[in-house]
């Protein structure tokens, strides 16, 4: 009986010592891609940056279709939270397009996982609050949607 005991806490250290538990796989180029767009979004959200924000929005969404760079302005300026700081945590491209009918011509869809402190203007407070962004790739260029 010892001798088990000894045998499976030798290879709990060995598993602990070589990475098996917890260790994630290297991103894919496509992962990668995202993963750029996001944070070139990102960025440009921290730094308040509102053109870089209106051209990371994919083109084709109901809201940039509804709203232009003007009435964007507007809303962004007004908005009573700002992002302050991220971490991207987790990139999953879908491996078809889950919004095929409303998005027909749409070459790719991902979801971003990410940690946003967010930074209310009126009071200072700031909040650290998890996201999963949707993105979208068309014409060989990813997007947020």
């Amino acid at each position: 009986m010892r001798g088990l005991i000894f045998s499976g806490l030798i290879l709990a250290l060995i598993s602990l010592g070589s990475g098996w538990a917890g260790e994630r796989a290297p991103l894919t180029a496509e992962q990668k891609e995202v993963a750029s767009a996001a944070r070139r979004y990102l960025e440009a959200e921290v730094k308040q940056d509102y053109k870089a924000v209106f051209k990371s929005l994919y083109p084709g969404s109901d809201y940039c279709r509804a709203n232009g760079f003007q009435a964007y302005m507007t809303e962004a300026r007004s908005s009573s939270v700002r992002i302050a700081s991220y971490k991207i945590l987790n990139v999953r491209v879908a491996p078809e397009n889950p919004e095929k009918e409303k998005y027909p011509n749409l070459e790719g869809f991902a979801r971003v996982e990410v940690d946003v402190t967010i930074r209310y203007r009126d009071s200072g407070q700031k909040s650290l609050v998890n996201y999963d962004f949707p993105f979208v790739k068309e014409g060989g260029r990813w997007y947020k949607l």
